[in-house]
């Protein structure tokens, strides 16, 4: 059943993120954007349903319009949105000198964001729902890890391939194969969290 509250969430993900797509293609040119934005979205995807299938932490709510695999599909465009919103940040303040201290920059970036904002707002509305409910608005302190690592690999990922004396259209190739090795790396590490500190 749709819910009003999901669905103007998703609508509003789904116009953030055809903005941020009209500014990158200015920014960067429709190859870059590509590059940058097809495994953002398929890395997205992948990690949110890990997260529900592998690690059972949290579910979504039912009211969204669009499902692929109990994933909204607002959600995989909005990591998308914010890992590109984090980038761009994370350069400007730290420059193109250092892509590993520009990743964790971006990285603690988005974790505030999602603490001081999307928390929240999926505990008001039930967006999602933790699994059993942590300390912050139900999110457990593993979700920070896991945010701040999500950031972090990808960013370093797309950093690396960046710098290639690679066509576009190889850079994007590079993206898409590397998204089995970075959701791997980012599984373990969420495993290591889990079997040293539990699901806290």
């Amino acid at each position: 059943m749709l819910k009003l509250s999901f669905v103007l969430y998703e609508l509003a993900w789904m116009a953030v993120f055809a903005l941020v797509i009209h500014h990158a293609v200015t920014r960067w040119g429709r190859a870059k954007t590509a590059a940058f934005f097809v495994p953002a979205i398929f890395f997205g995807f992948l990690l949110e349903w890990a997260t529900q299938e592998v690690f059972t932490r949290y579910h979504y709510g039912e009211g969204f319009l669009v499902y692929v695999f109990n994933v909204p599909l607002n959600i995989s465009l909005a990591w998308a949105a914010l890992l590109y919103f984090g980038y761009g940040l994370a350069k400007e303040k730290v420059g193109q000198a250092h892509p590993l201290k520009a990743a964790a920059v971006a990285g603690v970036a988005l974790v505030a964001i999602d603490l001081l904002v999307f928390e929240p707002l999926a505990k008001t509305f039930g967006y999602w729902v933790w699994t059993p409910p942590g300390v912050w608005f139900d999110s457990p302190v593993g979700n920070v890890y896991g945010w701040f690592w999500v950031v972090v690999l990808y960013l370093g990922a797309f950093q690396w391939i960046e710098q290639k004396k690679w066509d576009w259209k190889k850079k994007l190739a590079a993206g898409l194969l590397a998204i089995a090795p970075l959701t791997l790396a980012l599984t373990a590490l969420l495993k290591i969290y889990e079997a040293v500190l539990g699901k806290l």
